[in-house]
């Protein structure tokens, strides 16, 4: 069974019976057309749908509940979400239909034109939206709206001395989740649930068409190219791309067929404010570390070239990851650092059969060689 799961943020019960009853979920995002604002939120979101794979689990936090809905069915290999609409550049480059449109639930304020509509935040101020990306899921585990307190799940994560996604996702809608978080949440669902949510949604919103599935034919082709072309919006975009489509790397830093990908993890002691984050994480089904809350594999981006403080970056998520874990562990576990160039005279101090730099060449991505 796949332990790899993504949590999602939602703010009102209606819209958590549509989403349990159709198997449908898309985040709300503004419309981009032709280039998107380096500022943007687009691909940080982007990013996570990427993560998903066939077999991931989909889990639903409201009002302190947290309600399973079912796995995602898709590809193995690649980013099993589904691109809904023109309202983004891989939408416009897919030419794809419009499939679901939230436009004219009740909560929202129609436009002129199918899929976007206008949401009213917190200030009362409106909102152009629209959801440009789906993930389709389906009840395998007959848990299908049954839900735990949150409690539930923190206080077994309580015997985890270190931050983990679900209990530092706050300012997010939605986060991805090591092996070790879903499999607690699925074992607490299936021995101690604590109720179950009515998942038949009397709205009318439906799945009009078949969504066009994400295809790396419709994303980046070349990561070296995209590097030299300066074609990288932001870090997230460039996670994106390579989350949803890892064969853009070079074989040595790809994951295995049944990792778990998960990004944006930190990687520090609990501590206010800002906790360190890696950029992706895989984390092995067949070699869990610490009943899989620790990643075998940190991989950290630069969209710009890197220096001696990047790889620092990265010693000392080994130095942490290396306190957590037994000391034969330790040395097992694997880091890169990804970048388009190298300033000089860079090298690695500690871990040094640990980490690898990469960068790219004239069309490829190649090991930086020292000495």
């Amino acid at each position: 069974m796949s332990l790899s799961g993504l949590f999602v943020t939602l703010y009102d019960v209606d819209t958590l019976s549509l989403y349990l009853d159709k198997g449908i979920y898309g985040f709300l995002m503004p419309p981009s057309y032709g280039n998107v604002n380096s500022r943007s939120m687009h691909y940080r979101a982007l990013a996570d749908y990427a993560c998903v794979r066939d077999g991931t689990h989909v889990f639903f936090f409201l009002n302190r509940k947290i309600v399973y809905g079912g796995q995602i069915s898709g590809s193995k290999e690649y980013g099993s979400f589904c691109l809904n609409g023109t309202d983004s550049p891989m939408g416009q480059k897919a030419n794809a239909n419009l499939c679901w449109d939230e436009s004219y639930r009740p909560r929202y304020r129609s436009t002129d034109k199918p899929g976007i509509f206008y949401i009213t935040d917190n200030n009362g101020n409106e909102k152009k939206k629209c959801q440009p990306y789906l993930i389709r899921f389906e009840d395998k585990q007959e848990l299908k709206g049954k839900y735990i307190w949150s409690d539930q799940l923190y206080w077994k994560l309580g015997q985890f001395g270190y931050p983990l996604p679900s209990n530092s996702i706050q300012n997010m809608s939605f986060c991805t989740l090591t092996p070790g978080e879903t499999n607690i949440a699925i074992t607490l669902l299936k021995e101690e649930p604590a109720g179950i949510s009515n998942f038949n949604s009397e709205e009318n919103v439906y799945l009009v068409c078949e969504p066009v599935s994400y295809s790396p034919r419709y994303d980046i082709s070349n990561l070296a190219l995209t590097f030299q072309n300066n074609g990288f919006v932001n870090e997230a975009h460039l996670e994106a791309s390579i989350i949803a489509n890892p064969y853009l790397l070079p074989e040595e830093m790809r994951p295995n067929i049944g990792d778990t990908l998960c990004r944006q993890i930190p990687i520090s002691p609990f501590k206010p404010y800002h906790m360190d984050r890696a950029d992706i994480c895989y984390y092995s089904n067949q070699n869990p570390i610490n009943n899989g809350t620790v990643p075998n594999v940190v991989i950290e981006l630069k969209r710009n070239r890197a220096n001696n403080s990047s790889i620092r970056q990265v010693e000392r998520y080994l130095d942490w990851l290396s306190l957590l874990v037994k000391s034969e562990t330790a040395s097992k576990l694997e880091g890169y650092l990804l970048a388009p160039s190298f300033t000089r005279n860079v090298h690695v101090d500690k871990h040094v059969d640990q980490i690898k730099l990469f960068e790219s060449g004239n069309s490829q991505i190649t090991q930086l060689e020292f000495g």
